[in-house]
């Protein structure tokens, strides 16, 4: 744990400077639905507030699997952050520039921050994965409002790649035990929602303007996150 902390914070401070690349906001699908600008990409998002508010119904159910405490204080960040990813990346949608996307990237931060130090309470222990939780928390926030200042992206593409390789990483390299989470699943399900969003136009060429990669994403990631909770709905 503490060599992928000093990897990525190296990785952070060495890697060459990037910046956010202005045509990041022209998504592929431009259509409009009831008077909502860019529908699918606005609407999709509904999808991570349902799998947010799943997750809050889940945790406060007394038939819910029993779980470890920082695990259980984990899961309840992912869930605010999908609930607030939904709100922040629906708005960012509505009006896509920088200052908008700031409201998209801050609640993600808080989803991966809650997945990763669920994983370290499941397979490593728990105070290890309070104090990762809250570290991941305070560098995800200051990753994202050092880009609006600075105009550098680099530490938030380090956190958000290098965070899910050291997951996959930690994954491999400790045993399961009672762990109730369908870990790969979750990963494949994150890794195909990030090609997605890469592929935005290659996917609205491919399905002939029926569905854009961007819309994948979201629908992707909401996946991973109703994959996290699924397994804990009952006893």
């Amino acid at each position: 744990m503490l060599g992928a902390i000093i990897a990525l914070v190296a990785l952070a401070v060495l890697l060459p400077a990037i910046t956010q690349d202005t045509k990041y906001h022209l998504f592929a699908d431009q259509r409009s639905w009831l008077g909502v600008p860019r529908a699918a990409d606005v609407l999709s998002n509904l999808a991570f507030v349902a799998v947010g508010l799943f997750g809050v119904i889940t945790l406060l159910s007394p038939r819910r699997l029993s779980l470890r405490n920082a695990t259980a204080t984990s899961l309840w960040c992912v869930a605010a952050g999908f609930v607030l990813t939904g709100i922040g990346s629906a708005w960012y949608h509505l009006q896509p520039n920088d200052a908008t996307l700031v409201w998209d990237r801050l609640p993600m931060t808080l989803v991966l921050a809650g997945v990763i130090s669920a994983a370290i309470a499941e397979r490593v222990g728990e105070n290890i994965a309070i104090a990762a939780l809250a570290a991941l928390i305070v560098a995800g926030v200051v990753s994202v409002m050092y880009w609006r200042r600075s105009g550098n992206l680099t530490p938030y593409a380090v956190l958000q790649f290098g965070g899910i390789i050291a997951l996959v990483a930690l994954l491999a390299l400790t045993r399961a035990g009672d762990d109730p989470f369908a870990w790969w699943w979750i990963v494949g399900l994150y890794c195909v929602a990030k090609v997605a969003e890469l592929a935005d136009q290659n996917v609205w060429q491919a399905t002939s303007g029926i569905l854009a990669g961007h819309t994948v994403k979201h629908l992707a990631a909401a996946a991973a996150g109703a994959a996290m909770f699924y397994p804990l709905r009952s006893r």
